[in-house]
């Protein structure tokens, strides 16, 4: 049986992030993967049949932990604004410790040829609903909203946001609070 060496693993995982932000999931090689990682495109392969199962892996992990999370969210929390303000702060610090991590998925997530989790798909639509519900209960979202509406508001207006500000599309005046809370009544604003 041979050894699993988590560091080249997790240079692999880094590397595709990175390419597929620069290049597009059609983009991305294995070769060039396996180039930038610093491991043979045999060692890679040993662990992924193919591109397709290496990225779906990465997105798979990178989305349950955010979908995770959310769901703990919803367990402790009782407002959708406490929620968002929750998802915001977590894309935030995802962020800065892996700017690339929201790029990959949201380039991942809108790429039609690209074969998004079914695991991943049924959670979101989970979580849509849920916070869907809590909001018509707590009187915080406009009965007549969708799933759909939760979807596009709660997930898209944040992640634009970061996406926006780390390509510098706008000079950042206020600190992060200032930013959170801002992204936070826009959000409310769209869904009541």
């Amino acid at each position: 049986m041979r050894v699993i060496d988590n560091n080249k693993i997790e240079r692999i995982k880094k590397e595709t992030k990175i390419l597929i932000v620069e290049k597009g999931y059609h983009g991305a090689s294995i070769a060039e993967i396996a180039k930038r990682a610093n491991v043979s495109d045999g060692y890679l392969y040993r662990h992924y049949k193919n591109k397709s199962a290496l990225v779906s892996d990465i997105l798979e992990i990178q989305l349950e932990q955010f979908h995770d999370y959310i769901f703990k969210l919803l367990d402790d929390e009782k407002s959708v604004r406490t929620v968002l303000e929750g998802i915001i702060i977590f894309l935030f610090n995802l962020s800065k410790k892996e700017p690339y991590a929201i790029k990959f998925s949201h380039m991942l997530v809108y790429d039609h040829e690209f074969e998004y989790p079914k695991s991943r798909h049924d959670a979101i639509n989970k979580l849509s609903k849920d916070i869907l519900d809590l909001g018509k209960k707590t009187g915080e979202i406009l009965q007549n909203n969708r799933e759909i509406d939760i979807q596009l508001t709660i997930l898209t207006i944040p992640v634009k946001f970061i996406e926006y500000s780390h390509k510098g599309y706008y000079e950042q005046m206020l600190t992060d609070k200032e930013e959170i809370e801002r992204i936070i009544k826009l959000c409310m604003k769209a869904l009541n």
